[in-house]
This record gives C-alpha cells, sequence and structure tokens, in this order.
C-alpha cells in the first residue's frame, strides 16, 4: 500500500549512558518544526565464491547517517544538540566542544488512521552551517539542517526501534515520546508456542 508524506513530533534525548550492563537517557525533549529526516544506514555485504557461484553473503552494519532539516533551531537547542555553552540567551562555541551522544524520535502518518513511531538509539550531529544573506523584495526561506552520525548502542547492538500504531500488540503509542522506547521484548521459544 503507498504512503504519503508525513513527519511530526520530533524529540531528542540525551544518552547519558551506555555500556553492556546498563542503559541511561535523559528525559526527551521537543524539536519543533520538523520539515525532513532521512534516514541512511549503510550496509556492507561481502560474498563468499564457491563452486562457480555466490556460496554465502555477509551482511554487516556500518555507520547511520541523519540528515534533519527544520523550520527553526533555537540557539538554546542547539547549544544541547552540539555541545555549545549557553547562558543568559547567548550561545558561545569553543574548539573544545564536543556534541553529546542522544537519542532522536519522531513519528510519521504513512497512512490515514495509522501512525508510525521511531527511535533513534545512539548517535551525534555535527556543527550547524549558517546561511545569511541580505532581504530582497521576495521572500526566501532558510530552514535549518542538521546532520549526524548514528552507530549501535554497547549495550544490546540495537541502533533503531520502529512501531507501527495497527499492528497487533502494539500499546505504546501514547508513552512514545515521554522517555526513549525500552528494550522489546524476548521473543517466546517457538518449541513453547506449538508443542
Amino acid at each position: 500500500m503507498p504512503q504519503r508524506q508525513s513527519l511530526r513530533n520530533l524529540h531528542y534525548a540525551l544518552l547519558t549512558q551506555d555500556t553492556i550492563g546498563s542503559i541511561l537517557y535523559g528525559k526527551p525533549a521537543p524539536l519543533v518544526g520538523a520539515i525532513s529526516a532521512k534516514v541512511s544506514p549503510a550496509s556492507n555485504q561481502e560474498k563468499l565464491w564457491a563452486d562457480d557461484g555466490v556460496f554465502d553473503i555477509a551482511n554487516s552494519l556500518g555507520d547511520i547517517s541523519v540528515e534533519i532539516e527544520l523550520a527553526t533551531l533555537p540557539i538554546r537547542a542547539q547549544a544541547i544538540l552540539l555541545g555549545h555553552q549557553y547562558s543568559n540567551g547567548v550561545m558561545t562555541m569553543s574548539d573544545l566542544d564536543e556534541p553529546p551522544y542522544l537519542a532522536i524520535g519522531f513519528m510519521s502518518q504513512p497512512q490515514p488512521g495509522r501512525f508510525r513511531f521511531v527511535w533513534l538509539y545512539k548517535g551525534k550531529f555535527a556543527l550547524v552551517q549558517d546561511e545569511y544573506a541580505t532581504a530582497t523584495d521576495s521572500a526566501a526561506w532558510r530552514q535549518a539542517k542538521l546532520s549526524g552520525t548514528f552507530v549501535k548502542r554497547e549495550h544490546d547492538g540495537q541502533w533503531q526501534v520502529i512501531a507501527d500504531s495497527g499492528d497487533e500488540g502494539f500499546t505504546g503509542a501514547e508513552d512514545w515520546f515521554k522517555a526513549v522506547y525500552p528494550l522489546a521484548p524476548a521473543l517466546p521459544d517457538p518449541e513453547e508456542e506449538n508443542p
């Protein structure tokens, strides 16, 4: 079934701990004015040739490029996303600033009455490119753009979670942006389902 374009409720949450035994995020905060979000995972494939043909294929996940376009990006939010100092309405940038790891969540309405929910678990954004031009007799929009790289978590190797509101069993829509969505429950043992 075809899907229509839709993007709303963009949120970010700082990743404060990511170890084999523990994962911890801050409370999600909204980024208003979402225009577009592009997620481009790099997948590497290596073919094993045998008996004069491809015998097996090994896949590995590379980095995940993320591009987000916003109607506006307030400097307070920019300071948080890029690790700059912010005080009394002033953002100060230093060569020692280090962007924090964070999660990005959003939702889409690909079909009427159905919603898709997404969290990307761990990534950093690069410095924002600013562009200024003189005003003319016709209005020209300039949108803020964020570019970043996301990776899998140390905790469990996961990098993204997606859910559709119309799928049976999904009940997390109302709480999706209250916290970064928790780990997926373990799958039941197939032998227990079909004795």
